[in-house]
C-alpha cells in the first residue's frame, strides 16, 4: 500500500491531517492491507486488533477492521466494531454509512431506516449530499419489502439532499410510482399538516420546529415531538403528522393508531374515507385474524407407488417437475401435484361452466427422492388434507406423524375473499375473464358482508352496519373493491351492496373547481375527464400516466383526442396518448383497435414531427404485436423496420432503446472501464435467426438467418460491405466475426 502523505486528509474518515491523527498506526494498517490483498483476512484482522492494542479506538484500524469483518461475512461483529469508532466520534462519516449497510443487511430496513436517520442528524449540511447512494439503497430495500410511502418519501429526500447526477433517484422514482401493483392510496404523497389555532406560544413553536425537521428528512426527531403534542390532542393535526413520520420512517405499524385516530376526528369525509384505507391495507395482520401457511413433511418409502396413487385420482392434478430452488440450476427436481376441491376438468372451452364448477386448489404435493411435503392453510383444512392424503399414501409413506414447518402467514379473512381454480385445458380466454368476474361478484356479494373483519372489531360488515357507526370503514373497503372493478359491468352490484349497507355513493367530484394535483389518486377515475377544461384534462392525464392508473389514464386520452386543438398547439404528444390507448385497448385483446389507435396517432402527428417519429411509431406497432402474435408473425416486421433507417442515428437510438426495453438488446458494464457500456445483440440476432424473413429484399440486407452474429452499437462501424451478415441498425451488410463469440462493441471506441 502506497503510504499516505503526511498532510492528505486521514483516510480514517475524521477530517484532519493524516500527520496529526492516525500516522502512528500506518504500519498495521500496511501490513493488514497486504495480507487482506492476499486473501487472508483472518490474520489481516489479527494484524490489527494488535495495532489497536497500542493505539485502543484507533478509528482507522477500526472501520478497516469492520470492512474485513463484512468481508468475511460477520455483519453482527463488524456492527460492534464500528460503534466503537462512534463512541469515539460520533460523526465519523465512513462509520456511520458502513453502519447503516450492516443494519440493512442483518435488521432490515426499517431498522436501517432508522440508522439512517442517525447518520441524518450526525453529518454536517456540507455532507448530506454524500449520503445520496446510502439514501437510494434504503429506499430500494423498502420497496422490495413494500413499503412503497416510505420508498417514496426517501427518493424524495435523496432527490434534494444532492449528490445524484446520473438522478438515479429520480428514474427509481418514476418507475416506483408507475408500479401497477401498488395500491393508488400507498403511492399518494400525503403533505403534513399545518398547526392548529388552539396551540399556545410554546406548542406552536415545538409544532413548527417539528415540521421543518420533517421537511430536512429528518423523521425520527420530528415524530418525537409529534408524539409529545398529540397526547394533548388526540386525532389532532399533531397525531395525523406522527402519523406521517412513522409511515415514512417504513413504520407502518406504528403509522396505524394515529392515522386512524385521524380518520376517526375527521367524521364521515372523503379524507378520512381514504386515511381509513391506508389503515386498511398497512395495519399488519391481527393476533385473532392469522392464520399459518405450513408444509407437513413425511419421509417416503416408496416414491413410485405414491406417484403412482397419485396420478390415480381425479381430483389431483399432475403439474409437472420443477426445481426445489428454481434460481439454482442444479436444484434437484420435484414431482409436483395439486389437491382439488372436486374432480378436475381435463378439457372445456369454458362455454356454459359456473364458478362453482371449476375446481378450487386446496393444497400442494412436493414429492422429492426422499421427502413428500403437503403446503396449505390452517385454516381448517390442514387436517382434512393430511388425513385425505395419508390415506392415499398408505405405505408409501412412513407412519410417523409428519414434521411441520410455517412458511408464513396469511390473515384469515383475506383467505376467506380469495380463490384459485384449476382451469380446464382449452378454456377460451373470454370464458375465463368472465368466470373470474362472476366469482368476484358472487364474493362481495355472498362471502364479504357476512365475514368478521378485523377493522370492525370482527363484526361482520352486515352487523357493522345494523349497529351503526361503522360508516368510515365500510365506505373504506368498498371504496378498495370498486378501485379493482369496471364500473359499467360492476356498477349495479356495487349500487345494490350499499343499499344493503345503507351507504350512500361517494361524494361527486366537480370538474370545473377541482384540483387535479392535490386530488387523492384513488379519486381520480371518479372525475369525469370529458367535462374538464384543456389545462385540467392534461393535467388529469400526465398525473394517471405517472402513476399508471389505467382506467382514468384511458378516460383522460379519449376525451384528449376528442379536442385536436391539444395537439396542434403542441400540449400533449400525440404519440404517448395514441400509443396508451392502442396498448389498453389490446390488453383487452381487441388488437384490431389498437392498431387502429396507432394510425390515427400517426396522423395526428404534425407534419414536422413524422418523419422523426415515423421510427418511434414502428417500433410501437412492433411491440404491440409482439404482446399477442407468435415471433412466427412479428419478428419479420422488426427485420423490415432494421432495414429501414440505415443511416439515421436518430433513429437508431430510437429502435436501440425499445430493444432493450424488449430485452433483444442487453446493455451491461465494461468490466475493463465501468464508464463504457457493453450492449449485446444476441437474444436479437437469435430471434432474427430463427423467425426472421428468408428472403432478400432490394438492398440485400435481409434474410442470411444462418450467418454468425455480430453485435451493434449506435455509431458503431460499419462492417465490410461483403454479404451474408444479419444486419442490425445502422452496420449495413457485414461479414460475420469470426469465432464462435459475438464480438462486443464499447461505444466510443
Amino acid at each position: 500500500m502506497a503510504g499516505v502523505e503526511p498532510y492528505a486528509p486521514c483516510p480514517c474518515g475524521s477530517g484532519q491531517k493524516f500527520k496529526w491523527c492516525c500516522h502512528k498506526v500506518e504500519s498495521f494498517a500496511d501490513k493488514a492491507q497486504r495480507l487482506f490483498d492476499g486473501g487472508q483476512l483472518e490474520a489481516a484482522i489479527k494484524v490489527l486488533d494488535e495495532g489497536l492494542r497500542k493505539e485502543p479506538g484507533n478509528p482507522w484500524l477500526l472501520t478497516r477492521k469492520a470492512i474485513m469483518q463484512i468481508r468475511l461475512g460477520d455483519p453482527e461483529p463488524a456492527k460492534g466494531t464500528l460503534r466503537e469508532v462512534l463512541k469515539k466520534n460520533p460523526k465519523h462519516f465512513g462509520a456511520l454509512v458502513l453502519l447503516t449497510r450492516c443494519v440493512l443487511e442483518t435488521e432490515g430496513p426499517v431498522n436501517g431506516a432508522g440508522m439512517f436517520q442517525e447518520v441524518l442528524s450526525a453529518v454536517d449540511d456540507n455532507d448530506r449530499p454524500m449520503l445520496a447512494p446510502l439514501g437510494r439503497v434504503v429506499a430500494l430495500l423498502l420497496a422490495e419489502s413494500r413499503r412503497i410511502p416510505a420508498a417514496l418519501k426517501h427518493l424524495d429526500l435523496v432527490a434534494n439532499l444532492g449528490g445524484d447526477p446520473e438522478q438515479s433517484a429520480a428514474q427509481a422514482l418514476r418507475q416506483l410510482e408507475a408500479t401497477p401493483g401498488a395500491s393508488p392510496w400507498v403511492k399518494d404523497r400525503l403533505r403534513l399538516a399545518g398547526p392548529p389555532e388552539q396551540l399556545d406560544d410554546r406548542g406552536f413553536s415545538q409544532f413548527e420546529k417539528a415540521r421543518l425537521l420533517a421537511a430536512q428528512g429528518h423523521w425520527a426527531p420530528a415524530a418525537a415531538i409529534f408524539d409529545a403534542l398529540a397526547a394533548h390532542d388526540p386525532g389532532g393535526e399533531a397525531d395525523y403528522n406522527l402519523g406521517l413520520c412513522r409511515l415514512w420512517l417504513g413504520d407502518e405499524t406504528g403509522a396505524v393508531g394515529p392515522l386512524r385516530r385521524r380518520s376517526r376526528k375527521l367524521a364521515p369525509s372523503t379524507e378520512a374515507v381514504d386515511l381509513e384505507v391506508l389503515c386498511q391495507q398497512i395495519e399488519p395482520i391481527h393476533p385473532d385474524d392469522r392464520v399459518e401457511h405450513v408444509q407437513l413433511i413425511w419421509p417416503l418409502r416408496n416414491r413410485d407407488a405414491l406417484l403412482t396413487a397419485l396420478r390415480s385420482k381425479d381430483d389431483i392434478f399432475d403439474d409437472g417437475q420443477a426445481p426445489i430452488d428454481p434460481g439454482d440450476d442444479e436444484s434437484p427436481l420435484t414431482d409436483n401435484f395439486v389437491i382439488l376441491d372436486k374432480p378436475r376438468i381435463d378439457k372445456h372451452d369454458g362455454r356454459g361452466l359456473t364458478p362453482d364448477q371449476i375446481p378450487r386448489i386446496l393444497g400442494r404435493i412436493a414429492v422429492g427422492q426422499e421427502i413428500v411435503a403437503l403446503e396449505t392453510y390452517d385454516d381448517g383444512r390442514v387436517d382434512e388434507l393430511g388425513d385425505r392424503f395419508t390415506a392415499l399414501a398408505g405405505t408409501a409413506i412412513a407412519p410417523a406423524h409428519p414434521r411441520t414447518k410455517v412458511l408464513d402467514e396469511d390473515a384469515r379473512s383475506n383467505l376467506a375473499l380469495v380463490w384459485e381454480w384449476l382451469y380446464p385445458a382449452g378454456l377460451e380466454p373470454a370464458e375465463a375473464e368472465r368466470l373470474d368476474h362472476e366469482q368476484r361478484i358472487r364474493m362481495l356479494r355472498d362471502v364479504w358482508p357476512v365475514t368478521p373483519m378485523p377493522y370492525l372489531g370482527f363484526r361482520t360488515p352486515e352487523r357493522a352496519a345494523r349497529d351503526g357507526g361503522a360508516e368510515i370503514p365500510l365506505r373504506a373497503a368498498l371504496c378498495q373493491y370498486e378501485q379493482d372493478s369496471d364500473p359499467d359491468q360492476d356498477g349495479p352490484a356495487f349500487a345494490n351492496l350499499r343499499t344493503r349497507l345503507n351507504l350512500k355513493p361517494e361524494p361527486a367530484i366537480d370538474p370545473a373547481t377541482v384540483e387535479i394535483e392535490s386530488l387523492p389518486l384513488a379519486r381520480l377515475a371518479s372525475v369525469s375527464a370529458e367535462k374538464l377544461d384543456d389545462d385540467r384534462l392534461v393535467t388529469y392525464y400526465r398525473r394517471a400516466r405517472r402513476s399508471m392508473m389505467n382506467r382514468a389514464m384511458e378516460a383522460a386520452a379519449l376525451a384528449i383526442v376528442s379536442r385536436p386543438s391539444l395537439f396542434e398547439q403542441g400540449k400533449i404528444d400525440p404519440v404517448s396518448v395514441h400509443s396508451d390507448l392502442a396498448s389498453l385497448t389490446a390488453s383487452r385483446g381487441d388488437m384490431a383497435t389498437a392498431r387502429d389507435w396507432l394510425t390515427k396517432g400517426r396522423q395526428a402527428d404534425s407534419p414536422a414531427r413524422r418523419g422523426p417519429n415515423a421510427p418511434l411509431w414502428d417500433m410501437i406497432e412492433v411491440r404491440l404485436r409482439a404482446r399477442s402474435e407468435s415471433p412466427e408473425s412479428w419478428v419479420p416486421e422488426l427485420a423490415i423496420v432494421l432495414e429501414r433507417y440505415p443511416s439515421d442515428p436518430s433513429a437508431n437510438q430510437i429502435i436501440l432503446m425499445n430493444l432493450v426495453e424488449m430485452g433483444l438488446v442487453r446493455m451491461s458494464p465494461n468490466p475493463d472501464n465501468p464508464e463504457d457500456i457493453l450492449l449485446d445483440s444476441r437474444p436479437l440476432q437469435s430471434v432474427l435467426a430463427e423467425y426472421g424473413p428468408r428472403v432478400t429484399t432490394a438492398s440485400g440486407r435481409l434474410g442470411v438467418s444462418a450467418t454468425k452474429p455480430e453485435v451493434w452499437t449506435p455509431g458503431g462501424p460499419a462492417s465490410g460491405s461483403g454479404g451474408g451478415g444479419l444486419w442490425t441498425p445502422g452496420s449495413g451488410g457485414g461479414n460475420p466475426p469470426s469465432g464462435d463469440k459475438p464480438k462486443l462493441i464499447i461505444p466510443g471506441r
